[in-house]
């Protein structure tokens, strides 16, 4: 995938970069970001490299040796640049991987996280193949693409209420040629679909973190949009009407997934069981052991 470098009027004070190889540059590079106490310095700052000379991996490895021109040592310093400002690197590259797939991304949407990927593993695990499925809350489509990927012969409707979202997704489903296995709706949560429709999955990464922790989380996250993350006082703002709106449009037997904030599980699990009494609720927890999806499958 070619990514989309944005144009950035940061002033270069930095010149140290100038007439460098790229090793140099990288071992460089990897410096200033463990002095900003960034995390796979090493990693990230390849990443930022072979974006700015359009290397792939192997390319890079076989290109450390190599002098670089001044305008190609500009371009990653301006890269670098942005990201000791805090930008997250899947921004300034314009994609990020989610279940082996690279997805473009903008700071229109969330950006994609290996933990949402077990909202990916139960859906298919749960659909083997067939049915109606809906994307609630989409971003970039990570979600529905990664689901469409796996079971060919579903149709999932992909919800977004941002219009800005919902471009870069197409353009993630375009990319993908899924054009007519995936559909776009802009609306607010399932608040357009009227209750004859029914799905037999509904699946979703909601805004839960709760306000009073929005407000202490790091200047890197705060770049990725509020309303993808912010859940309210208690942040189950929406996952309470995802679930109320839910209920009236899951098929027989069919089922609720969605991502929760692992130390406000058992609230989420409260809310639910209020709200869809006649149902069976599973918590799942991901790789790290934390209490992460909760199912809801309708029993009447």
């Amino acid at each position: 995938m070619v990514s989309s470098i944005g144009n950035n009027k940061l002033s270069l004070k930095n010149q140290e970069f100038k007439d460098q190889t790229l090793r140099g540059l990288w071992l460089k590079g990897i410096d200033r970001l463990k002095k900003y106490s960034i995390t796979d310095s090493a990693l990230e700052c390849e990443l930022l490299l072979r974006s700015a000379l359009g290397y792939t991996k192997s390319d890079f490895y076989s290109h450390l040796p190599d002098a670089l021109l001044e305008q190609e040592v500009l371009l990653i310093e301006r890269l670098i640049e942005r990201r000791l400002l805090g930008e997250p690197t899947p921004y300034i590259l314009g994609f990020k991987e989610f279940y082996g797939i690279e997805f473009y991304v903008s700071e229109d949407v969330l950006i994609p996280r290996p933990e949402t990927e077990l909202l990916v593993d139960l859906s298919i695990a749960k659909f083997k193949d067939g049915g109606l499925i809906a994307d609630i809350g989409t971003g970039s489509g990570c979600i529905a693409v990664s689901i469409a990927s796996q079971l060919p012969n579903l149709k999932i409707i992909a919800v977004d209420k941002s219009t800005h979202a919902l471009q870069l997704a197409r353009k993630n489903i375009m990319l993908y040629d899924m054009i007519g296995r995936i559909d776009l709706v802009n609306s607010d949560l399932l608040t357009s679909f009227k209750p004859g429709l029914k799905f037999d999955l509904i699946v979703s990464n909601p805004p839960y973190v709760p306000e009073n922790i929005y407000e202490t989380l790091d200047k890197e996250i705060k770049h990725e949009p509020e309303i993808a993350l912010n859940g309210g006082i208690d942040g189950l703002d929406i996952i309470r009407c995802l679930v109320q709106q839910a209920n009236t449009l899951l098929s027989d037997r069919g089922s609720l997934l969605f991502e929760i904030f692992s130390d406000n599980a058992n609230d989420a699990l409260r809310l639910t069981s209020e709200l869809m009494p006649m149902s069976k609720i599973t918590l799942h927890n991901d790789l790290l052991g934390l209490p992460r999806v909760i199912e809801v499958q309708k029993l009447l």
